[in-house]
């Protein structure tokens, strides 16, 4: 839980206070964030143990889950097939024996010692006419079964540990700071929204959530929590925003738009009918007060940059200046080309700002952006750091949105002007995640492909087809067709047998590729070399580029239509669609090549399969984000603002929904928050969140 001031309640005091403490164990406390009373009593359990009814061990059922008290009578250990370490526990009551199955977990034996008593739970299954349980979860408990212990009798809680703290131990603790905290645990929900979602009291849903009554009371008490974490975060954000609009000015870019008008008569396309309705809400955001605030969400080739340079259009024509912030040079290289090709014969000035341009290139591009010399400047990082200056920047537009933070994106142009925002990225998210990862952003979506624009049809391939997959290649090759090969390293390392990128590039040269030009890519090369091969591929001068996941983010080689993935066990599927997406843009059929090697597992392979037959990428975002979770897709640290420790914004959408309409009302009603039942809302506002303005940082 966040810090709160020094003084003021037992929620604040030091939880070294706490029964049971003290200042040695307050050092390990410490290494779980446990400083005061309020983060002990928000250590919320990772799990929960039913012990209220304990079998004897006579009574246990292959393929039930049972719970059950017991002795150790012997331990042995042995290595089974594959190398694995096994340590079986023999366990007995006055009923009958059973064993306890341990993969490579050879320390436990230090613990598990003949004659000890234990508590365990799980699954029971037959082995060989005896029962056993495998890698069941257990405690050592002293003496008899003490239900003042909090072990044995009820739902037991199961927390997170450190090092010196067992789970007798941070029981008993909790128990004493909640005992502590009696009547004295105030509200930070208004009455009238506790009411209308029926929500238990903040005192009880604590007891609740630590030492449920039943499984309902727990229900209940984590829904209480799971909306805390998110209406507050949703409140945060809202009132950011409305209160960016207030002190800065909102650039005058509304209709009607010449230069708009012009640019999509020169395209040598139509906008698809989804383009248009997401460009149409763009023009009425940009006329309205609170401005244009948008995260633009769209499949791999939906043409979001087209709708994004389009919007651009209508800063410009107003005389302002536009920015596209994208996350790597070569797709700034890349957008910087497109936009000069789009805009040739239209008089905008444009300019590229990237890192590796030397210090006298800088100074002079700062200086004709700061002198409204520059209309539209594509750039990197480089456009956030100090020493640019902005003369009228009316429109920023952020690509690929999870490879920067929301400080980053607010630091883009300073001054008196708040310009307008678009955020866009291809890798699609549930509404309700959005909401929660991207709270001061209104959400569009581009869900249609361009009219032409093919899907890429993928193959799963195991080791044993790699030489069919190579033969199938070069016969596409000869046909002049291009192809991506991406390993997933740069270099071999010990820690890992795969085959890198650059000594596959070298074995590829001599062996199956060596009568094609070969081309090399990767992260650790510098601009100029990443360029120079891009550039080549581009032109045909390289049939095959070896390359990593460099070029997940907008590479565009229009010839390239094969997409061979080795080792695709060790992605994500949303980071797999990207890459399939760089190839079939051109209008010729695209193929991705799965090529898996020898370790993919069978939960690997199934995922992968899946993949392979489906090619919406909305679908494919979905089910990574269910496999991985919704903190692990990004890689995204919550930084800046209490971290979620229950919700899940996937499965607990509704509370995310329900969080989301509620501050909304809240903020309408009372846009300050000073009215006196919504004082205590304001209040932990203020301890809790108003320090941590600068929100999350991402990747």
């Amino acid at each position: 839980m966040a810090r709160g001031r020094d003084t003021g309640g037992p929620l604040l005091e030091s939880s070294q206070f706490v029964k049971g403490v003290g200042p040695a164990r307050q050092v390990r406390l410490s290494r779980l964030g446990i400083e005061r009373v309020e983060d002990l009593i928000s250590h919320f359990p990772r799990t929960y143990y039913d012990r209220r009814n304990l079998s004897k061990l006579s009574h246990l059922v292959p393929g039930t889950s049972a719970t059950f008290v017991a002795s150790v009578l012997a331990v042995s250990k042995r290595r089974g097939r594959r190398g694995r370490n096994l340590l079986t526990v023999a366990v007995g009551d006055e009923t009958g024996i059973l064993h306890l199955v341990f993969f490579n977990q050879p320390y436990l034996e230090k613990s598990l010692r003949q004659g000890s008593k234990l508590i365990a739970n799980g699954e029971v299954t037959s082995y060989r006419g005896q029962k056993q349980v495998i890698a069941p979860e257990f405690e050592i408990i002293a003496g008899e079964l003490d239900e003042s212990l909090l072990t044995a009798g009820r739902i037991v809680p199961v927390y997170p540990l450190t090092a010196g703290v067992s789970h007798r131990m941070m029981r008993r603790i909790v128990k004493a700071a909640l005992e502590k905290c009696t009547h004295r645990i105030p509200e930070n929900l208004p009455t009238r929204v506790i009411e209308q979602l029926g929500f238990m009291s903040r005192e009880n849903a604590f007891g609740q959530i630590h030492y449920p009554d039943d499984w309902q009371s727990l229900k209940e008490a984590t829904r209480r929590f799971k909306f805390e974490e998110v209406f507050f975060l949703h409140l945060m954000l809202r009132r950011r925003r409305r209160n960016l609009t207030r002190t800065r000015e909102r650039p005058a870019i509304g209709g009607p738009h010449p230069l708009l008008e012009a640019f999509l008569d020169a395209l040598p396309f139509e906008f698809t009918p989804a383009q248009v309705r997401v460009l149409e809400r763009i023009e009425h955001a940009v006329r309205g007060k609170p401005g244009l605030n948008l995260l633009l969400q769209g499949d791999v080739g939906s043409g979001k940059t087209v709708v994004a340079i389009a919007a651009m259009t209508m800063a410009i024509g107003k005389g302002y200046q536009a920015a596209m912030m994208v996350p790597t040079e070569i797709l700034a290289q890349q957008q910087y080309e497109r936009v000069c090709g789009y805009f040739s014969g239209l008089n905008v000035r444009t300019a590229l700002l990237i890192g590796s341009m030397t210090r006298r290139d800088k100074d002079r591009m700062h200086q004709m952006i700061s002198a409204g010399e520059v209309d539209l400047v594509v750039g990197t990082h480089a456009l956030i750091q100090e020493g640019i200056d902005f003369q009228k920047l009316g429109l920023a537009v952020i690509d690929e949105q999870h490879r920067f933070g929301v400080k980053q994106r607010a630091t883009v142009g300073t001054g008196k002007l708040l310009p307008h925002f678009l955020v866009m990225t291809a890798t699609p998210i549930p509404r309700s995640l959005a909401q929660t990862v991207y709270g001061d952003l209104d959400l569009a979506v581009i869900d249609e492909l361009p009219f032409g624009r093919r899907r890429v049809r993928t193959e799963l391939i195991t080791d044993k087809g790699r030489e069919q997959v190579f033969e199938s290649l070069r016969q596409s090759l000869r046909s002049g067709q291009q192809a991506f090969i991406l390993y997933p390293l740069v270099k071999e390392s010990e820690r890992s047998d795969l085959l890198a990128a650059t000594e596959a590039f070298e074995r590829l040269q001599g062996e199956e590729l060596e009568q094609f030009p070969l081309g090399l890519l990767h992260g650790q090369m510098s601009f100029d070399e990443k360029a120079k091969a891009v550039e080549m591929f581009r032109r045909g001068e390289i049939a095959s580029l070896v390359t990593t996941t460099v070029i997940e983010v907008g590479v565009d080689i229009p010839n390239a239509s094969i997409m061979l993935i080795n080792n695709p066990e060790r992605f994500g599927l949303a980071q797999l669609h990207q890459l399939r997406g760089r190839v079939g843009r051109g209008g010729k059929e695209g193929v991705c090549y799965l090529l898996c090697g020898e370790g993919a597992t069978e939960r690997s392979l199934k995922r992968l399969h899946f993949f392979a037959r489906t090619d919406d990428g909305f679908k494919v975002a979905e089910e990574d984000l269910k496999l991985r979770g919704p903190g692990e897709i990004w890689g995204f640290r919550q930084s800046g603002y209490p971290s979620f420790r229950l919700i899940n914004p996937l499965s607990d959408n509704e509370i995310v929904q329900q969080s989301w309409e509620v501050s909304e009302r809240l903020l309408r009603e009372d846009p300050e928050l000073t009215r006196r039942e919504n004082s205590i809302v304001t209040d932990y506002l203020a301890m809790y969140y108003s320090p941590r303005m600068e929100l999350a940082e991402i990747g």
